[in-house]
């Protein structure tokens, strides 16, 4: 299955034609994933519970050991992860005032090992 391109913070992708762009496979899932940490905790009426709101965290005290548990349960409500294999979520600051978060995954759709990186 397909849908439209959308890249975090900006608006949906055009196509070399010029019309929106599809995208399918691991970088749907990527898409999928950035979108969920992205989106804040409530945002979506009809699901409640969708969303991280990694962002809102910016400029707050980090909190390795929740930031890890959190993106662990949203990452679990993904359908795109294999969710028969394990997901492993890096929480570490590399410099005063930085974090950086590591995810590896397996897509669902084809089988690959997938990393995903945000740093702020």
């Amino acid at each position: 299955m397909s849908t439209l391109s959308h890249t975090m913070g900006g608006d949906l992708d055009l196509s070399a034609t010029g019309g929106v762009a599809i995208v399918t496979g691991a970088d749907q899932t990527r898409q999928a994933l950035l979108r969920r940490l992205c989106t804040n905790a409530g945002a979506y009426i009809w699901q409640p519970d969708y969303g991280a709101g990694l962002p809102a965290r910016v400029g707050t005290v980090m909190d390795e050991a929740g930031i890890r548990a959190l993106v662990l349960e949203q990452v679990q409500d993904e359908a795109g992860v294999d969710q028969t294999q394990p997901v492993t979520v890096t929480v570490t600051s590399p410099k005063t005032g930085a974090c950086l978060l590591a995810i590896s995954y397996t897509d669902a759709t084809t089988g690959a090992a997938q990393e995903l990186a945000l740093t702020t």
